[in-house]
């Protein structure tokens, strides 16, 4: 089988056989169009990351902490000083001052109350139990949550000044899985979004 001599010509100089073929399309480049035109969405991205792995990090480092209480002792002996915020931690001793609450996000009955001689807040599931409480000491920033309760407490009578700590009582680490996985999603997505930052200014 022989070929039309002016289709191959046609083949190799171009469709009209005036030149050479056009040259074929170049591959796309990697990454997202979006970031390459507008790296504020990248620097965007990476302040809301940054924003909630600052708000998640506490509960992703309570749970890779220690399952070991720290013993903060009992009436009598109370070792306060070995109190650590976002640590776990265990007391004895009766509540004082306690008043009843209510969790808004699944309306549990809670008790909030004063471990007597201590500025330690319990804040505990239920109305009543033996006293022996085992928890978290919340960071200091989830204090003002407890404002209320703790100016109810103050009107009938407790004594709190100086440093306030608020011990979540049932509250242990290894239990929470969200906060470690949803830390691990955002670094991720900002070392992706980092990385196409960098690369868009520097192309």
């Amino acid at each position: 089988m022989t070929r039309d001599r002016g289709s191959e010509e046609g083949f190799f100089e171009g469709e009209d056989g005036s030149g050479p073929p056009p040259e074929p399309p170049r591959p796309p480049r990697r990454g997202s169009p979006l970031l390459r035109r507008s790296p504020a969405i990248a620097v965007l991205v990476l302040g809301v990351c940054g924003w909630l792995l600052w708000d998640l990090w506490p509960d992703a480092a309570y749970f890779l902490s220690s399952r070991d209480p720290i013993d903060l002792g009992g009436p009598g002996a109370y070792a306060m000083e070995r109190a650590r915020e976002n640590r776990f931690a265990q007391i004895r001793g009766d509540l004082v001052r306690a008043v009843p609450v209510t969790e808004s996000r699944t309306g549990a009955a809670r008790t909030v109350g004063q471990i007597a001689g201590t500025g330690l807040v319990v804040d505990r599931p239920g109305r009543g139990g033996p006293p022996v409480f085992e928890g978290r000491i919340l960071p200091a920033r989830a204090l003002p949550d407890y404002a209320e309760a703790i100016g109810a407490m103050r009107i009938r009578g407790a004594e709190l000044g100086g440093r306030i700590l608020v011990l979540r009582d049932g509250e242990r680490p290894r239990e929470r899985w969200f906060p470690l996985a949803g830390s691990a999603v955002l670094l991720v997505l900002a070392l992706v979004n980092l990385r196409a930052l960098l690369k868009s200014l520097t192309s």
